[in-house]
């Protein structure tokens, strides 16, 4: 074979064998990062231990006396019959509460005001002050810390709205962002996508608000502002029929906009938290089985009959009084609207002092 020859069987070879290494390599490289893609996903990397960067936590308040009644039994039907594994850690985030040094009553008539209340009727305790709308009668009680309020119009001996059809969802929102807008306390963390509304109406033999279908059948519309999720999780108030701020909205205008305003928010301080050890969904379900869970709605159920929880996951708590801390609880969903909380941190990061007052 001649050398020009012996060139080209050996060019060939040459040619064949990086057509094969290229093909190799087109399909081994994506082959390789999808077997790896599909290998950190079954096998993830564990996250760093908890940090307790915030030190030991004060046991969670939920504000309110509904606790598990110990005859309360439940059965476990979720989709796949097992417990989840919602994870062994989560955050807890710090919520900056004022002191009395913080007191200033000069800003806080300036709010009253800027609410519509301008008539001073003095205090009612320590850290609040009550005042009132000369033109409606209506009140405004405020805390002097935070300027957390409740607006409450006397509607009860004339109910004004019952000739009117109650407003749309987008007039009543307009009308709750004109009225903290004016007094700068729109929250910046509320999530228009949660928002709820409630169509109201007034029945004259029990001479009280009940909940109706359609706007049609309306004369009053209650908007509930929520804040937006957290880490994926949901904030929960404790009772999740009423956020803590909530407006019922009429049709009129002025001062007769609203006959009943709640406005309960400590400020989040998202920057500052710390990654804490919680129990696992065994615990939690043992725990609830026990009587240590709080019922936030018992809903249609018989608490006679075992209730049937379909749905276990974790989401924090929103306090409607003052904590230090926002803290992660499980919330156990059951059929005909059940709803229960359950603390999440592990007992042996919480302290036992009470929460800041």
């Amino acid at each position: 074979m001649s050398q020009l020859s012996q060139t080209a069987h050996y060019t060939r070879k040459f040619i064949k064998f990086s057509l094969i290494a290229l093909a190799a390599i087109i399909v081994l490289v994506p082959a390789t990062r999808a077997f790896r893609s599909y290998w950190e996903e079954r096998h993830p990397q564990p996250p760093p231990p908890p940090n307790l960067a915030l030190g030991k936590i004060p046991p969670l308040d939920f504000g309110s006396e509904n606790y598990q009644k110990d005859h309360l039994s439940f059965s476990l039907q979720t989709i796949d019959g097992n417990l989840p594994n919602l994870g062994t850690q989560a955050r807890v985030y710090f919520i900056p509460i004022l002191g009395p040094k913080f007191f200033d009553e000069d800003k806080t008539r300036e709010t009253a005001a800027a609410l519509g209340f301008s008539r001073e009727l003095g205090k009612i305790s320590s850290t609040r002050f009550a005042f009132s709308n000369t033109e409606t009668g209506a009140t405004l009680k405020i805390d002097t810390i935070n300027n957390n309020f409740e607006i409450n119009y006397p509607w009860e001996n004339k109910p004004f709205f019952v000739n009117s059809q109650g407003p749309g969802q987008a007039q009543a929102l307009r009308v709750v962002q004109n009225l903290l807008g004016k007094a700068k306390m729109w929250p910046e963390d509320i999530d228009p996508q949660k928002t709820t509304y409630l169509f109201l109406k007034y029945d004259s033999k029990t001479q009280q608000l009940t909940q109706t279908v359609s706007l049609s059948e309306s004369q009053l519309l209650k908007i509930n502002l929520r804040r937006a999720d957290l880490d994926d999780r949901p904030i929960m108030p404790p009772n999740p029929n009423e956020a803590n701020i909530s407006f019922i909205v009429t049709s009129s205008s002025g001062h007769q906009q609203f006959i009943f305003g709640k406005y309960l928010r400590y400020p989040i301080n998202y920057d500052r938290f710390g990654t804490y050890p919680i129990k696992s969904s065994v615990t939690a379900w043992e725990e609830l089985n026990s009587g240590q869970g709080f019922i936030a709605r018992l809903g249609n159920n018989d608490q006679d009959k075992s209730i049937t929880i379909r749905n276990i996951y974790l989401a924090y708590f929103d306090p409607e009084v003052p904590q230090s801390f926002l803290q992660p609880i499980f919330v156990f969903e059951g059929l005909n609207d059940f709803l229960a909380y359950l603390p999440a941190l592990d007992p042996s990061v919480v302290s036992q002092e009470n929460q800041a007052n």
